[in-house]
C-alpha cells in the first residue's frame, strides 16, 4: 500500500504525521511530498520539516492514496496548487481514495470536485463545505472512497480510519496495542 502525503508551507503537524506515523507501522509505504521549492516545508507552527520527495518527482498514479492535511495557510496553498488538484481529480476519476482532515477538505469545495458528496472538517470551514457538499458534524466520515476528519484533536482517529480501510482487524489491532490505545 503507497501512500503521498502533500505539505505545503503551513501545514499542521499533528494531521500530518499521525497518519504517516500509524500507516507506516501498519506496513504501508508512506511518502512526504513538498509543493514547494525544495523539499523544506515550515509548518503553521513554524517548524521546518523535510519532505521525502519533490512533487515533480512522484508517480502519483502509482499510489493507493493520498493525504490533503490541513493547517493555515497549508490546505489554502494546496487547494491552490494545480498539480494537486489534478492528482485530487485522477484519484477521484479513477476510484482511488483521497483523505483530508481539518481545513483540507475545502480542496474539494474551492475546486468544484466530488459535488454531492458527504464531508466533515474543521468547524470553521462548515459553511464553504457546505455550498456543494453535505457537512456532517462527526469527527471523521468515509463517503465512497473519500476519507475526512474535522482537526488535530481528531488526528489518530482519522490515521486509524484510513488505515481501516487498507488492513485487517487483526493489524489494527495489534498496532493500536503497540500505541497502547487498547
Amino acid at each position: 500500500m503507497k501512500t503521498y502525503v502533500f505539505l505545503a508551507d503551513g501545514f499542521e503537524i499533528l494531521e500530518t504525521f499521525a497518519p504517516v506515523d500509524v500507516l507506516k507501522r501498519c506496513g504501508a509505504e508512506v511518502v512526504t511530498v513538498s509543493t514547494e521549492k525544495d523539499l523544506f516545508v515550515a509548518s503553521s507552527q513554524k517548524n521546518i520539516v523535510k519532505a521525502d520527495a519533490m512533487l515533480s518527482d512522484i508517480d502519483y498514479k502509482t499510489a493507493d492514496l493520498i493525504i490533503i492535511p490541513g493547517g493555515y495557510p497549508g490546505y489554502v496553498n494546496l487547494r491552490e496548487n494545480k498539480e494537486v488538484v489534478d492528482i485530487v481529480k485522477y484519484f477521484l476519476d479513477n476510484d482511488k481514495y483521497v483523505a483530508s482532515i481539518c481545513g483540507g477538505p475545502t480542496i474539494f469545495s474551492y475546486n468544484n470536485l466530488a459535488n454531492g458528496t458527504k464531508l466533515t472538517g474543521h468547524s470553521s470551514t462548515k459553511e464553504e463545505l457546505s455550498k456543494n457538499h453535505i457537512y456532517v458534524d462527526v469527527p471523521t466520515h468515509i463517503d465512497r472512497k473519500i476519507i475526512t476528519g474535522v482537526g488535530a484533536g481528531q488526528a489518530i482517529n482519522f490515521a486509524f480510519k484510513i488505515a481501516e480501510q487498507f488492513f485487517d482487524k487483526e493489524k489494527i489491532e495489534e498496532v493500536k496495542k503497540g500505541m497502547e490505545i487498547i
